[in-house]
């Protein structure tokens, strides 16, 4: 079974984009994001103007990513498409921490990553041979510590080239190979790591920064007993000129504070 990214992308993605390389998949992602801004890193100069690729209406950023070094302010991206961006980096723990850095906090990246643990790599392995030089291989748990370590806080994992027959499969399980997701069948893994949980990120679809910082700054007033009359008072006028519905500060303070009770009780 081989699937291809798009399973996996957004059906409605029209924010800004950053696709690193990918270039297979740029005609496609300009297609199903036609109100999309595209920005478009690739090492190849001559890839604006390949003829599948020179109308599409995309900035063009030609520019090494192994080297590191993007050149784009923080939070410039809602959506980083970076297929490639595991297996080539030259220090993937930097080069994820450079797209996490050019997303905004409740951006999302996706990539993708050559399974170390598949049987066909540990059947080379057995036999003594390797021949690999220059892509990196993972295993699951690797990719989230780097993705961990990068400050992304929710990660799923797609299988993009899986095994159909599982005979050699059962073979690596009875010498004790654990096989969770039939990982062992799994060639290639597509990931969807979300800088913010799902939760949080709708909280911060809501308001803007400011006003979710004052809104923090007075619960954790509230909840530690600080001022509490006057931060309670504060919080009620916030919430008044805002206009800041009940069920969106259940959800914040659930998500902010640790003694949920005490504020509950104190407003």
């Amino acid at each position: 079974m081989t699937q291809d990214m798009f399973r996996f992308l957004p059906a409605a993605g029209a924010g800004r984009w950053l696709v690193v390389e990918s270039l297979p998949y740029l005609p496609g992602v300009c297609r199903r994001y036609p109100g999309a801004s595209i920005t478009v890193v690739t090492r190849f100069e001559e890839a604006p103007e390949l003829p599948e690729l020179r109308a599409l209406p995309v900035t063009w950023a030609v520019q090494d990513f192994r080297a590191g070094g993007l050149a784009f302010p923080h939070g410039s991206f809602d959506f980083v498409l970076a297929e490639s961006c595991l297996t080539e980096a030259g220090d993937p723990d930097s080069v994820m921490m450079e797209l996490s850095g050019v997303l905004t906090d409740t951006g999302t990246l996706y990539t993708q990553f050559r399974n170390i643990r598949y049987q066909g790599i540990l059947e080379q392995l057995r036999c003594g041979a390797f021949r690999v030089r220059s892509q990196h291989y993972y295993a699951k748990s690797e990719v989230v510590r780097l993705l961990n370590d990068a400050l992304f806080k929710e990660i799923f994992f797609l299988p993009g080239q899986q095994d159909e027959e599982d005979a050699a499969e059962k073979q690596w399980q009875e010498r004790g190979f654990e096989d969770f997701s039939r990982d062992l069948a799994t060639a290639v893994w597509f990931v969807r790591a979300s800088r913010s949980t799902a939760s949080v990120a709708n909280l911060k679809s809501l308001y803007s920064r400011p006003v979710r910082a004052r809104l923090s700054r007075l619960l954790h007033r509230i909840e530690y007993g600080i001022d509490t009359e006057k931060s309670v008072a504060e919080l009620h006028r916030l919430c008044r000129e805002q206009e800041i519905f009940p069920e969106y500060l259940d959800d914040f303070i659930h998500e902010a504070c640790l003694h949920e009770q005490r504020v509950h009780d104190a407003l």
